[in-house]
């Protein structure tokens, strides 16, 4: 791709080329008039974001005026996201974001995206002039700078925004120092970046050098500090939505839980349409059980990332989760006969997007029907159901695809068979298990009240049945392995526990009890025999069988 091109400060528009994207024919001709008119005259003119897509890949602009609504697809905001991840956008490229929408909300969710500026409609040549040559002359001024952004070398950009602050005159210092700030953070060393702010508010004060000192204090452990450092850049800086963001995460740490709602639920209300907090709402309403926030925050997170990069199966898991979590809990058994509906919607909504990918989407779709019929109380068919899903990953469950992996932990769990969740949950690699809402998924199907109750009580009887089995005690094994199975239908570990008691059992007992156990034994092995196991304990099954088919029927 060609660089930026270089200009002289008399013509600083000379050979510029621009890129407009925005669906509107009216807006089109009268956008190249003004440009031309300012002394842009290499203007590309395109209408949708897959147009623009196409065409950068191929091509890059200086200067790249996107619309915020584009119609039915992919909104501006999605588009320079995509252009930012696909790495499409040349280092000192000037990115505006433009828009005729002038509701708060949908102005801070195009801030979000972080663009060089952004323009509401109608404005004048004037002003669109003079904002962009800003931008530029930014650009130009810090070009050691953006160039080192781009190339993704903090060390880099510290050094560049050094460089940048020996000269006095400089208008962006405040930025440099922000700059160099969250770099030192990205580079693990919050006590340079700490001391560093410290330094720059004592001689001014500013909102953002404060929010990234709060930042700063966050990461070094001063919780408390951090929450006054975040409340004075909101203070000055009402709708800085990325300080509500670090000041829950500081009141989440310093056990202010509840404050951390209300600073995230007033966030939400300056911003509605913001990805980011909607995925912290859910996060921290996950941890507490409140599966209804949790719930309503993912679903409006999927409606804002509909045809973004950000749509991802385990989003959509994340989702479907919370709604099997909600319709558990609630007391009102319309949810629980809902829930197919909910989930078949999500599933549909979402098959487009993931079915063009090489993800395994129909083996994903059956674990989350697996899950509805475990919900709505099927335990044998959901069992089946999950089972068969990623039974082509079972010899080597390390090569399933971590959504994929990730959900079937969740139904293992959900379903009671924690022995084997464990197994699996081991080959999440650190960078999935690091993922937030995957862990926060993973340690609410672990410790909700619910299944916890369950399953702490199951692992007890579990233990004292093969306690007992190891101490001869047969007969009291038995009830314990009964009773772990009253707690936990489904679980494949004590039903093959209990198989083997019986077997010892029969060798004792002849008529009357012998057959009341024979025929115990029988049905179990039927059912295990209706499910597909993985390796282990196929392996072991098959070994019951062959001692049970030399016992004698009674």
């Amino acid at each position: 791709m060609n660089e930026t091109t270089q200009t002289a400060p008399d013509r600083p528009f000379k050979n510029k080329r621009v890129l407009l994207i925005d669906d509107q024919r009216s807006f089109q001709v009268m956008m190249k008039a003004m440009l031309q008119n300012v002394g842009l005259n290499k203007v590309t003119i395109l209408a949708t974001a897959e147009e623009a897509r196409r065409r950068c890949s191929k091509e890059s602009f200086d200067i790249y005026l996107i619309d915020y609504n584009l119609g039915s697809g992919e909104n501006g905001r999605q588009l320079l996201e995509h252009l930012r991840e696909s790495k499409l956008l040349p280092p000192l490229a000037v990115v505006f974001i433009v828009s005729g929408d002038n509701s708060r909300s949908m102005v801070l969710s195009a801030l979000e995206s972080e663009p060089d500026d952004y323009m509401m409609k109608p404005f004048s040549q004037d002003q669109l002039r003079v904002r962009l040559l800003r931008a530029l002359q930014r650009k130009q001024s810090l070009a050691g700078v953006f160039k080192a952004l781009a190339q993704q070398e903090p060390q880099a950009v510290i050094q560049a925004c050094g460089e940048a602050l020996k000269d006095d005159s400089n208008r962006y210092a405040n930025y440099c120092r922000c700059l160099m700030a969250e770099m030192l953070l990205r580079e693990h060393q919050p006590q340079g970046a700490h001391d560093l702010l410290i330094e720059a508010l004592n001689d001014a004060e500013s909102s953002w050098m404060r929010m990234s000192l709060g930042k700063a204090c966050y990461l070094l452990g001063q919780h408390e500090a951090a929450v006054e450092h975040l409340k004075k850049a909101v203070q000055h800086r009402p709708l800085m939505v990325e300080a509500y963001r670090w000041m829950a995460s500081a009141q989440l740490a310093a056990n202010q839980n509840d404050a951390a709602v209300e600073t995230l639920e007033r966030a939400i209300q300056i911003s509605p349409q913001s990805g980011m907090l909607h995925q912290q709402m859910a996060e921290v309403s996950l941890a507490r059980e409140d599966y209804l926030k949790a719930r309503d925050s993912l679903s409006t997170l999927m409606e804002l990332n509909r045809f973004s990069v950000q749509r991802t199966p385990q989003a959509l898991g994340n989702y479907i989760h919370c709604l099997i979590l909600y319709a558990l809990h609630s007391e009102d058994p319309y949810h629980i006969a809902n829930l197919q509906k909910q989930v078949n919607s999500a599933l549909y909504r979402c098959r487009d997007a993931l079915m063009t990918t090489e993800f395994d989407y129909a083996a994903f779709e059956q674990i989350c029907q697996a899950r509805v019929q475990m919900a709505r109380g099927d335990l044998v068919r959901g069992k089946k159901m999950l089972y068969k899903a990623h039974q082509n990953y079972m010899a080597e469950p390390a090569r399933m695809p971590e959504a994929l992996l990730s959900e079937t932990v969740l139904g293992l769990l959900q379903l009671g068979e924690f022995e084997y969740a464990d197994q699996l949950q081991a080959c999440l690699s650190e960078s999935a298990l690091a993922d937030p809402m995957v862990s926060q998924c993973l340690n609410s199907a672990r410790h909700d009240s619910l299944l916890a109750e369950r399953n702490q009580k199951y692992q007890e009887l579990n233990e004292q049945g093969i306690l007992a089995y190891k101490n001869g005690h047969l007969d009291e094994a038995l009830l314990f392995f009964r009773d772990a199975l009253r707690r936990a239908p489904a679980n494949t570990s004590a039903a093959l526990n209990k198989i083997q008691v019986l077997i010892q059992l029969l060798g004792q007992y002849k008529k009357d009890r012998g057959a009341e156990l024979y025929e115990e034994c029988r049905a179990t092995l039927a059912a295990l025999d209706a499910v597909i196991l993985n390796q282990t304990q196929r392996a072991r099954l098959d070994e019951l069988h062959n001692e049970f088919a030399q016992l004698r029927r009674p």
